[in-house]
């Protein structure tokens, strides 16, 4: 069964897909703000923090298909508006591909792309590792740590990164994300999630650019600027080498703009990737010009 909510109508007319590991506490303020003038369902999937574990493989199409499942069994609208962050950015383009006659548009924060493995083609084992591109090691090492039984110093040790350093949440919110870090079975959903959205078979069963429908897209991209700046600070790297990474991972999230005849972009100004946390009106916006559509 998956936890999730809806904030705001009972109807629902905005979906967010999370990003990897995310869980809805995380979203629920710009959720809240959406919920003003809409009903917005924040959801975590399939084994991911509170729900529960699914028998098909975490593939993107999979995912999709879940996401369908769930709102078959929620009143929504005809016409959706889909929000999809970071990782979610993949699996949310890919249930517009499937189900275009439920979509209203597409808003794409910060995606993940069907071409994210250019970084591994294109960059060394070194220079990917330096590059902060490949999450594959990351919950690795958190589900060793837990079984090691030290959660505690895990929960240390995320407290001071991603989405803590971009905001500032409820104890209850805190404690529920820091949870998801120690919990084994979440831990094991991220780390096949993430490989089945860089798997080629998985990837090439997805619908392709050239059967995809044309469906308003809007693609939200972080700050260069801001994004070189902590990749420096945080990876220790020269300047040359994090406009490079830089350069290429806008260049992979432009890919979206071919899907769609009617797909724009928007340039954040201030975020680095976790854009709904330091620039939600950015995503209000975005659905304002959709809906007007």
């Amino acid at each position: 069964m998956d936890n999730y909510k809806i904030l705001g109508n009972k109807t629902v007319d905005i979906v967010i897909e999370m990003g990897l590991g995310a869980c809805i506490a995380e979203w629920e303020s710009i959720a809240g703000e959406l919920g003003k003038n809409h009903g917005v369902l924040v959801y975590e999937r399939a084994g991911i923090n509170h729900s529960d574990e699914s028998d098909k493989d975490r593939t993107p199409s999979n995912i999709a298909k879940e996401l369908m499942n769930l709102l078959d069994e929620i009143p929504h609208d005809e016409k959706l508006v889909i929000i999809g962050h970071s990782q979610g950015g993949l699996y949310a383009s890919e249930f517009c591909g499937i189900y275009p006659e439920v979509v209203k548009g597409l808003i794409l924060l910060d995606p993940l792309s069907k071409e994210d493995n250019r970084f591994k083609k294109e960059l060394t084992a070194m220079e990917l590792k330096r590059s902060g591109a490949d999450k594959s090691q990351n919950f690795i090492i958190l589900e060793r740590l837990v079984r090691l039984g030290l959660k505690g110093l895990v929960k240390k040790i995320m407290r001071e990164g991603p989405p803590f350093y971009y905001a500032d949440f409820s104890e209850k919110q805190k404690e529920d994300i820091l949870n998801s870090f120690v919990n084994l079975t979440h831990l094991h959903t991220c780390k096949e999630e993430y490989r089945l959205a860089h798997d080629d078979a998985a990837l090439k069963n997805m619908v392709s650019m050239d059967n995809y429908p044309d469906i308003p897209i809007i693609l939200v991209k972080h700050s260069s600027e801001e994004t070189s700046k902590e990749n420096m600070e945080f990876g220790r790297n020269s300047r040359p080498f994090a406009v490079r990474i830089e350069q290429l991972w806008q260049e992979i999230m432009k890919g979206y703009l071919a899907y769609s005849k009617r797909a724009i972009w928007i340039q954040a100004k201030k975020s680095t990737h976790y854009i709904h946390l330091t620039e939600p009106e950015i995503i209000v916006e975005s659905v304002n010009r959709i809906m007007q559509i």
